[in-house]
């Protein structure tokens, strides 16, 4: 099996990124990702996906994200041309706390890519025709762009990626209101997280929203994020404090408090724990800056 590296597609240290489109009549034997995300867009024919050892069919309009660590293939290929965007995790890094409040863009970028890596799995987003004709016109501009290299390519493609994102994560949330599925309740527990952290939140109720055992729910969460869920709304929790250290004039119980911590002395210790200083001292700090 061959390990793929972004380098293999892109020499270009200061933009790690690559999108191509490409017809694979032969197949594609299996290859594994060591250090890029890719998102593919099925745009002609039919195929059999294996991921790792899983199979599954996949046709015109099929949209699925693979990570990093998996590997996975085509075989049984008709007439099939797919679309390739690959890129670092980091690309994603600057996408908005509005989006990541999304269940559709933690169900497609996030949950599902570590499902289709560790169980039976099958992608749900499935692009009607009026959306892949969106999609499409959204793909060939970025390589357009790509091929060219224009004047500010970069930003455009980023800010076009950026687009598609955004859409797709529409559409899931928009599938998801017709059928139900596991992924999308796992989404909804974490898009929950991100906009109730200041309230009280615990396992068992997270798992209720995912509808699966807390075990199962703790374990996904934690290899999918690399931190547990509690942990997960604490890290917000500071996130949410600093910025009212750095605009507001509150006082640090205040802080404590509108962060969703009951006790300011807990608050400080955490606090400290998570960004190497006490609240008091990140707040003097930024008022110099």
């Amino acid at each position: 099996m061959d390990y793929m590296h972004l380098n293999y597609f892109t020499k270009d240290t200061d933009f790690p990124f690559f999108i191509q489109t490409g017809e694979h009549d032969m197949g594609m034997p299996i290859h594994y990702h060591a250090d890029f995300s890719e998102l593919v867009i099925v745009l002609n024919g039919t195929a059999t996906h294996v991921v790792n050892s899983e199979k599954y069919f996949i046709k015109k309009g099929d949209v699925f994200v693979i990570n990093e660590d998996t590997s996975h293939g085509y075989e049984e290929t008709y007439n099939l041309k797919i679309c390739n965007i690959m890129y670092k995790s980091e690309h994603l890094h600057q996408v908005g706390n509005d989006l990541r409040k999304s269940s559709g863009y933690e169900a497609l970028f996030v949950i599902e890519p570590f499902l289709a890596r560790e169980y039976r799995f099958k992608s749900k987003l499935k692009l009607t025709l009026s959306d892949y004709e969106k999609v499409k016109e959204v793909i060939f501009e970025m390589l357009n762009e790509y091929q060219n290299k224009y004047q500010g390519y970069q930003t455009m493609i980023y800010s076009r990626f950026m687009e598609l994102v955004v859409f797709l994560s529409r559409q899931y949330d928009i599938i998801s209101l017709e059928f139900k599925d596991n992924v999308i309740n796992i989404a909804k527990a974490v898009s929950y997280m991100e906009s109730h952290f200041r309230e009280h939140i615990n396992l068992k109720d997270l798992a209720d929203k995912a509808e699966l055992s807390v075990r199962h729910f703790n374990r996904i969460f934690k290899e999918n994020y690399k931190t547990t869920p509690i942990k997960y709304v604490l890290r917000l929790r500071i996130q949410y404090a600093c910025l009212l250290l750095r605009k507001s004039k509150f006082t640090i119980s205040d802080i404590a408090y509108e962060s969703g911590f009951d006790d300011s002395n807990y608050f400080t210790r955490q606090f400290k724990k998570v960004m190497g200083t006490s609240p008091k001292e990140y707040r003097s700090y930024s008022e110099k800056l």
